[in-house]
């Protein structure tokens, strides 16, 4: 028996790991596939817009199931803004499909160990939850780049009107001369205006995609711009100048709430360290903290509790501004 458990470990991780590099290189292969697509759509004469399937598929489905059951549900589009949000080329099927595998890799480790089926499911549960944390915080890594940029963007495409080009023109501009994700975003609107859409319904998914305060304020300038008229260019370049001493603030509160965050994250991560520590110095100690229903309790109860002293604490270190 101590030799099934390690073996049975090791199967089950293998077997996660090659569901994950399989969708890694379904990726990369759709990725190559739809920037093709869109390179022969663009040379050729046809009109015609391309549909969802030859621009963002690729390649067949490999979860049809779980996709017919999530297009049935509003989960479908929520899940495509928020990976798209973060910058993945996956549908939402994959992600679940990776979230349920993980899960069942972590119920299978946990039953092999002999530990019961409460401490399985719960660590199931946590498992099943890592890709969507690492969702989110792609999306946060992805969201910061992106309002570091704006600044630098809004002088390139001020520049480019000043110059005279058209406002799509510099748009095109942003997209060959700076880096993802900015140039990622602005040549989605390029793309969008040049497959047929209005060039305020392509602003408007582009507020919907990054959910940015600062790209807020530009589309509403623009689109007042091509209501109204007025001088874009002096109105872009204000903005670019606010969005600077915004940027200038947000590092300001950062480094004064340092300490409050460090604090946070040492005693939210304290219990877990010291409960590990424990574990590997006397194995058996904590048992009756996972084998019985009072030690369970206790568990909840002090999770309940650590969840409401880290919210406590994230309210007193967040600051509006």
């Amino acid at each position: 028996m101590n030799l099934l458990i390690p073996l049975g470990i090791g199967l089950l991780a293998m077997v996660a790991v090659g569901i994950i590099i399989w969708l890694a290189w379904t990726r990369k292969t759709r990725s190559r596939q739809r920037l093709t697509a869109m390179r022969s759509d663009t040379d050729s004469a046809s009109s015609s817009v391309p549909s969802s399937q030859d621009i963002v598929a690729g390649t067949a489905d490999r979860a049809p199931l779980i996709s017919n059951i999530l297009r049935y549900t509003s989960l479908w589009e929520w899940l495509q803004l928020e990976i798209l949000r973060a910058g993945w080329l996956l549908r939402p099927s994959e992600l679940v499909s990776i979230m349920v595998a993980l899960g069942f890799v972590a119920v299978g480790g946990v039953l092999l160990t002999e530990r019961g089926w409460i401490m399985a499911v719960a660590v199931g549960a946590v498992a099943s939850t890592i890709p969507w944390w690492i969702l989110k915080s792609r999306q946060s890594q992805r969201s910061k780049a992106l309002s570091a940029q704006i600044p630098d963007a809004l002088d390139m495409l001020t520049s480019a009107l000043r110059s005279g080009f058209a406002f799509m023109r510099g748009l095109q501009l942003v997209q060959t001369q700076m880096h993802p994700p900015i140039a990622e975003e602005f040549g989605r609107v390029v793309e969008e205006v040049q497959y047929g859409a209005a060039l305020a319904e392509a602003l408007d998914n582009l507020i919907v995609r990054t959910n940015d305060y600062d790209l807020e304020l530009i589309v509403a300038a623009v689109q007042t711009q091509l209501e109204v008229g007025g001088n874009l260019a002096e109105v872009l370049n204000n903005i670019g100048h606010m969005i600077r001493e915004r940027i200038k603030l947000s590092e300001e509160v950062a480094a004064a709430t340092a300490e409050g965050r460090l604090s946070a994250g040492i005693l939210l991560a304290m219990p877990f360290g010291i409960g590990l520590a424990v574990s590997l110095l006397n194995p058996g100690y904590m048992s009756p903290l996972f084998n019985t229903q009072l030690g369970l309790m206790l568990i909840g109860a002090g999770g309940g509790l650590m969840l409401i002293g880290g919210l406590i604490i994230k309210k007193l270190i967040e600051v509006d501004y």
